[in-house]
């Protein structure tokens, strides 16, 4: 198993980069927001996923790398490609869109139209990353260490608003008053549990 490349920078185009690790060259996939962020040339690291796949017919086996500029990205990519009709292809395509932060604030939240901006993803799949996702992604270790972490309050926001609108809340009258106590408790962001009961009762 290939956890991550560490080496040079030899080649990069916004689908693929390629690494030279110890004399050898890695050719790993990548979104086009990934590159944005590359430099040219020089030394860089790359959290990896590595998948194998073998046609039935021929007994051929493809072997691909997915190339991530940190952990958190490549988690949610994982977390996704679990999901039935998400291939590794339409997974780094949803990756691609936006911060790992904001997908993961927008499937909590069942914002479906984040996710049909990718390529590949229709109403039907957006839908179904919600069902199969949402509820994962709010028990997440990793999401529960972003949510009491600095700069954490897009996924804590996201986790409440999921357990309001569960609890009968109006979707935009629940974002509305979100925002408000998250204003309001700025200086001290209250937890999961106090956030909901805050709102609820300024309802």
């Amino acid at each position: 198993m290939i956890d991550s490349l560490r080496g040079e920078l030899l080649e990069r185009s916004p689908d693929h980069v390629v690494v030279e690790c110890g004399g050898v060259g890695y050719l790993a996939y990548i979104t086009p927001d990934t590159f944005t962020r590359l430099p040219a040339k020089g030394p860089c690291r790359f959290w990896v996923h590595y998948t194998v796949s073998v046609d039935v017919r021929s007994g051929q086996s493809e072997h691909k790398l997915f190339g991530f500029l940190d952990t958190v990205e490549r988690h949610l990519f994982r977390q996704l490609i679990t999901v039935a009709g998400v291939s590794t292809t339409i997974g780094l395509a949803i990756v691609g869109t936006r911060s790992a932060d904001d997908l993961r604030s927008a499937i909590m939240s069942g914002d479906e139209r984040v996710l049909k901006g990718a390529k590949g993803v229709g109403p039907k799949l957006a839908q179904r990353i919600v069902q199969e996702l949402s509820g994962k992604l709010a028990i997440d270790p990793l999401e529960k260490r972003l949510a009491t972490a600095p700069g954490g309050s897009n996924t804590l926001k996201a986790e409440a608003l999921s357990a309001l609108i569960s609890l009968g809340s109006d979707r935009m009258k629940a974002e509305r008053a979100l925002q408000r106590v998250l204003e309001e408790r700025k200086d001290e962001p209250p937890g999961v549990e106090e956030l909901i009961r805050l709102v609820l009762k300024s309802n």
